[in-house]
């Protein structure tokens, strides 16, 4: 029987690509507390080149589009 797989409590965090400006979110490890700055390269959706960027913590997901409000 396969196992159910938790779900992990995530932060949506915006980046920008450094090359092409195209605008992604990652998603984060959701912790309480203190926290650091940790530098981590992402693969452009858009141009495919890899950029980094500042998030508070590990990325678990993404990059993805952001979705459109209206």
């Amino acid at each position: 029987m396969p196992q159910a797989q938790l779900k992990r409590p995530y932060t949506v965090v915006p980046v920008s690509c450094s090359h092409c400006q195209q605008e992604q979110v990652v998603h984060t490890e959701a912790r309480g507390g203190i926290w650091s700055l940790a530098h981590q390269s992402v693969k452009c959706l858009k141009c495919g080149q890899e950029f980094e960027v500042t998030v508070p913590d590990a990325i678990i997901g993404g990059p993805f589009l952001p979705e459109r409000t209206a």
